[in-house]
């Protein structure tokens, strides 16, 4: 009687064809490196936030600063966490004290100011009084960085210009062009020449530039002479300007193909196929996407979240695996409520956030999500055991982590695993409580049928931690 592991935490791969094998569904669990299942992390509110209504604005920048949290409301205002219960507006109501453009937010820093680019002119903010623009004429721009003792950011045009400020702290409100300074000083700016395209994202790592086109990624680095020039142009565009990702020693994107890979700017890897080729070619709107990377206890996760789609794709790089984050809405399937994120590594907070102009604490140690119910499906797909001849399902073994105390549930926690055996529905095959009282960890299932290849669906619901050890089938095979 062979045993044949169910693998539940397979991951998603919803661009390959579930028949053959492709698990279509994986939504709200993640992978552990132990080969467990659990729940990804929920949502819950920070108790050091503002209690009353500060903002109905959505929070579409975070951006810890110092011992304070700036952050960047969906009606370009800018606000400031000093303290508990303490958020105070860095904007009126005149235009110069809030975030010019109509792009997501873009954060630097120096040892004055944090800078803020939006698609206009750049905004700053000194730690005291209300935000202001940054000084020295800027051009506008969408994204901007910190370099050599610089401020440098492209422009917000198809010129593929990359421009920069003087160096030091007073030097950051001077910036200069070629129009204005002699050819044998210091330039001011550059184009990014590899290929016509304009400069849609730029990002600073390890004192390199990566100037993202829409056609092509072109990295610089410091320049004596001319203060900055091209080390390497790889033929890679930019499909969405706010996809992309640092991850230390490369960057993640979704290129102009609709792909996301990953590049140091020499070479590339393509991380989405073949597994969600499909799921992103479907997609009609991408331009909107936005990015981060999440590192919570031991996961490494890269997050895209499609905001016109609805839907929030990750990728965990030490699993390869990919994944996607739903919230629930009053009992229902509803995309996921974040609309930013950042980490505080001096208190070791991960910052969310929401769009009803609050921040939220991402974490494992919570089992509600802003008072709803998380739910966690897994689907595999069809699995034969190498054959399709037909084999009987003798049992069916799951252990998991049960007996858990409820927090705060009005139901009891519930998991379901169901079968089917064609493309028509699934049929349960056992339910398992993991309230208290139930402490068995392995139940067993006897008698689930003949069959040539089968399909698994697990689902979770409930507010007690999740955790799937593994999933055995004992098959018995028939002779034909």
């Amino acid at each position: 009687m062979p045993e044949q592991p169910i693998d539940f935490g397979a991951g998603q791969a919803s661009g390959l064809e579930e028949l053959a094998g492709a698990a279509p569904v994986f939504w709200n669990l993640m992978s552990s490196p132990d080969g467990t299942v659990r729940m990804r992390p929920l949502l819950t509110t920070w108790g050091d936030f503002e209690t009353g209504v500060v903002t109905s604005s959505a929070v579409i920048g975070i951006f810890p600063w110092r011992q304070y949290v700036v952050f960047v409301t969906a009606d370009r205002k800018i606000w400031a966490w000093l303290g508990p219960s303490n958020v105070v507006a860095l904007s009126d109501a005149t235009s110069a004290t809030q975030l010019d453009g109509t792009g997501r937010p873009i954060f630097t820093y120096d040892a004055t100011r944090v800078v803020i680019a939006g698609g206009g002119a750049p905004q700053k903010w000194e730690g005291a009084g209300l935000s202001a623009r940054l000084g020295g004429t800027p051009p506008n721009m969408t994204h901007l960085g910190y370099s050599s003792t610089r401020f440098i950011g492209n422009q917000n045009d198809n010129s593929g210009i990359i421009q920069w400020s003087d160096v030091g702290v007073t030097g950051h409100e001077t910036w200069l062009t070629t129009a204005v300074i002699p050819d044998d000083a210091d330039p001011g700016d550059m184009e990014a020449e590899a290929a016509p395209d304009p400069v849609v994202a730029l990002s600073v790592s390890a004192n390199e530039v990566y100037a993202f086109g829409t056609e092509t990624l072109q990295v610089l680095y410091p320049d004596p002479s001319t203060a900055f020039s091209v080390a390497s142009t790889v033929a890679l565009g930019c499909g969405a300007a706010y996809s992309v990702i640092n991850t230390d020693s490369q960057y993640a994107w979704l290129d102009d193909r609709k792909r996301f890979v990953q590049s140091s700017g020499r070479d590339f890897t393509v991380l989405s196929s073949p597994a969600m080729a499909r799921s992103l070619d479907r997609l009609e709107t991408v331009s909107d996407c936005w990015g981060c990377r999440i590192r919570i206890a031991s996961y490494d996760l890269l997050l895209w979240t499609f905001p016109t789609a609805g839907r929030t794709l990750y990728y965990d790089r030490d699993q390869q695996k990919w994944g996607e984050w739903k919230s629930r809405a009053n009992g229902t399937w509803a995309p996921w409520v974040g609309q930013s994120y950042a980490y505080w590594a001096e208190k070791d907070l991960h910052l969310v956030g929401l769009s009803d102009g609050t921040i939220a604490l991402l974490s494992l140690d919570t089992t509600t999500e802003l008072g709803e119910t998380p739910v966690g499906v897994s689907q595999t797909g069809f699995d034969n055991a190498g054959t399709l001849v037909r084999k009987l399902c003798q049992r069916l073994q799951v252990q998991m982590k049960r007996g858990e105390t409820l927090q705060g549930a009005a139901t009891v926690p519930v998991v379901e695993i169901a079968y089917r055996d064609d493309l028509g529905s699934f049929r349960p095959a056992l339910q398992l409580s993991l309230g208290a009282g139930d402490y068995q960890p392995t139940v067993e299932k006897w008698g689930l049928g003949m069959y040539k290849q089968r399909q698994w669906r697990l689902t979770y619901s409930g507010t007690a931690e999740f955790m799937l050890a593994k999933a055995i089938a004992t098959l018995e095979m028939a002779e034909s």
